[in-house]
């Protein structure tokens, strides 16, 4: 019986080494004269590049390639490309947030300013397209496409999320429009990069698309109820932080839902106010507690995965099922 602990751990070093080789090879000063060499744009992106991520977004990538006869050694590049994307989305998202912490580190618009924050993300875009287009595929255009559109879509998804933080008539079905954009994307264009570089079919390509959308919806949702049950320090940021934030969660607006209008006018005058303090984190953790709101998210969790589930089942492989299913499956328990 295959170790895919061990086996997936293996993935992330490799992920791990090639990143920060590239990097290295990309910020490296003896490529410039110490009067060209840009120390505040270098600095603290490797300062964030250096960071515990879970690299998600390239082991699935790997993972699609290989089941479907591709290599490791041909999707490194791109499982680069897409890790550096996702950073650059981080990057930004917590200029937009105001957050202070990631992965238990200070963030960079707060370590040092905006302005560096978003000189980083414009170059993550960049460095990520750079590693992206050495890519080993006969069918590197198509490679270029998906990821391209992701950038698009996450960068709309976004848009919606910050949107919906003033908009009084944001509904569930709304929410889930803009995660699919903002979260799922990402997921879902990794295994697509993945399956194109080992030339999977079209009926693959369509599976392993409706699998790893359901399973980033299924995760989104997990993230939003993490973000009031979990340990602050294995979460690597402050827990609340969306109340604070007044995101238009899950959680939120299925106690919308939920509720009867007394108690809607109160959990809307309590998330819409500016008080940065404990207490109203803990008010609007005691509403959704009292609706069951994180009953019906596991919920949902449990069916966004059964629906990716089904979307893997249409796949021929078996080691791959196999490898994709305990993939879900580590991606869905976590508690942090």
């Amino acid at each position: 019986m295959t170790d895919y602990k061990a086996l997936f751990d293996e993935y992330r070093a490799k992920i791990d080494t090639a990143l920060s080789h590239y990097l290295q090879t990309q910020t490296k000063r003896s490529y410039f004269s110490e009067k060209q060499y840009p120390h505040t744009l270098f600095i603290p992106l490797n300062y964030i590049m250096d960071g515990s991520g879970k690299r998600i977004r390239p082991l699935i990538l790997l993972i699609c390639c290989e089941t479907f006869g591709g290599t490791v050694d041909d999707a490194l590049n791109a499982a680069i490309a897409v890790e550096i994307l996702h950073n650059f989305t981080l990057v930004h998202d917590d200029i937009m947030d105001n957050a202070d912490t990631r992965r238990n580190k200070v963030t960079i618009h707060k370590k040092w300013d905006i302005n560096t924050a978003i000189l980083v993300g414009d170059e993550l875009i960049g460095l990520s397209y750079r590693s992206l287009l050495n890519t080993r595929t006969g069918r590197l255009d198509e490679v270029v496409k998906a990821f391209t559109d992701g950038v698009i879509e996450v960068c709309e998804g976004q848009a919606l999320d910050k949107e919906y933080e003033t908009s009084t008539d944001v509904t569930l079905e709304d929410y889930m429009n803009m995660i699919r954009k903002k979260t799922a994307e990402l997921l879902r264009i990794a295994a697509m990069m993945g399956c194109i570089i080992a030339n999977a079919n079209e009926k693959d390509l369509l599976a392993i698309s409706g699998y790893a959308e359901n399973l980033g919806l299924a995760f989104q949702i997990q993230d939003d109820l993490l973000d009031v049950i979990a340990n602050e320090e294995k979460f690597g940021k402050k827990i609340g932080g969306d109340i604070l934030e007044k995101k238009k969660t899950y959680l939120y607006l299925k106690a919308l839902e939920l509720s009867n209008d007394g108690e809607r006018e109160i959990l809307k005058d309590i998330y819409n106010s500016d008080d940065k303090a404990a207490g109203k984190i803990k008010e609007v953790i005691n509403i959704y507690r009292r609706l069951k709101v994180e009953d019906y998210a596991k919920k949902d969790v449990e069916y966004f995965t059964e629906k990716a589930n089904d979307c893997l089942a249409m796949i021929d492989s078996t080691e791959g099922k196999s490898k994709l299913n305990y993939f879900s499956n580590t991606l869905l328990n976590r508690n942090y």
